[in-house]
Order: structure tokens, then C-alpha cells, then sequence
């Protein structure tokens, strides 16, 4: 394999994501892989944990795969929804916009987030994601994986309705297109 990028990742599943979209690169033969090229069997350890957005609308990332894992933690599925919308209203935007940008950049992303529930419940997860292009060469899709770092302990309340309200560390990665200034009012 090529050398990649040198971050290390606290989360196994963020790590066989990032080695799995490295392998698909160079497998393909493509600077960004197709979406039809993703094989959701090659990461079925890491499958209930992946996200895939769509931004083939304008000023929307909408959620096409939604793993089981992250519909436990949630307590439903987002599936077809936006995501902006479990996003703090004041940092709606800029998240919008940092998932567009590693779309059209092209470049990959590793975030620190902290979430917390209607229930008061918070964690930090880590997350990292990758462009994936859609058959007629458009970077309309990202892959992701967001896997918790804390344990959580869950109250009866049947309210999980996650809010991500805070960025603790945003990375970008890469692929071969450079990366983008980092937005210094944002962290």
C-alpha cells in the first residue's frame, strides 16, 4: 500500500474505515473511488457505524445509509433526513459547509465531536470520512464512521435525540488534492 496520511486514530473503527477507503483508492485505479465501488462487506466489522451522506442537493447532506449501531445509540433512524438537522442551530452552516468542502475539495476528515442528548447524556466521538464519487464522476458522497470514545450509560428515558453541539478537533487528510486552510474562529 502507498504511504497514507500519518494521523492516528483513537478509534479502531475510524482506522479500518481510513485503511479500507485507502485500499479501495489504489484497488480502483481512481484519485477518488466510486460509490458503486464501496463493498459494505469488506467493513462488516465496522458496517453499524457507518454513515453515508449525499450532496447532490444543494445546501443539504442528506442521509443515505444509516448503521445500525448509531440507530441504537439514537434511539431511531435518520435515514433520509438531513443532517444539519442534528446539528446546534448556530453551527449548522458551518457544518454544511465543512462536508462540502472535503466533498469538492476533494479531502478527507478526521473530527473530535462532543454530542449530547435530550436526555443530558454527552460523549465524544470520534469521526472520519471520505469522498466517494457517484458514477458519473461527481464527489456527491461521503463515507463516514462515528464511533463513540466514552461509554455511555443509558437512562430510561426514551428520548435519545442526539444534538452534535461541539467541534473539540477538526483534521484534514489529504488524498492527493492537498487540504484546505483550517478556519481558525471555528475550533
Amino acid at each position: 500500500m502507498n504511504a497514507v496520511s500519518p494521523l492516528v486514530f483513537t478509534s479502531p473503527r475510524c482506522q479500518r474505515l481510513h485503511d479500507y477507503w485507502w485500499e479501495l483508492k489504489y484497488s480502483s485505479g481512481q484519485t477518488i473511488p466510486k460509490k458503486s465501488d464501496f463493498n459494505p462487506a469488506a467493513v462488516k466489522t465496522i458496517l453499524s457505524h457507518i454513515l453515508i451522506h449525499d450532496l447532490s442537493t444543494p445546501g443539504q447532506s442528506l442521509l443515505r445509509l444509516v448503521g445500525t449501531g448509531i440507530v441504537d445509540r439514537i434511539g431511531f433512524d435518520p435515514t433520509g433526513r438531513d443532517y444539519v438537522e442534528f446539528v446546534s442551530e448556530e453551527r449548522r452552516d458551518d457544518a454544511y459547509n465543512e462536508l462540502f468542502k472535503i466533498a469538492s475539495f476533494p479531502c478527507g476528515m478526521r473530527v473530535i465531536l462532543e454530542g449530547r442528548y435530550e436526555s443530558g447524556l454527552e460523549h465524544a466521538s470520534e469521526s472520519v470520512g471520505y469522498p466517494l464519487t457517484s458514477d458519473s464522476g461527481d464527489y456527491h458522497y461521503l463515507v463516514f464512521v462515528d464511533d463513540v470514545l466514552e461509554n455511555i450509560e443509558w437512562h430510561q428515558n426514551p428520548d435519545k435525540q442526539l444534538n452534535y453541539h461541539k467541534v473539540n478537533q477538526r483534521d484534514y487528510i489529504d488524498i492527493g488534492f492537498g487540504t484546505p486552510l483550517p478556519d481558525t474562529a471555528e475550533v
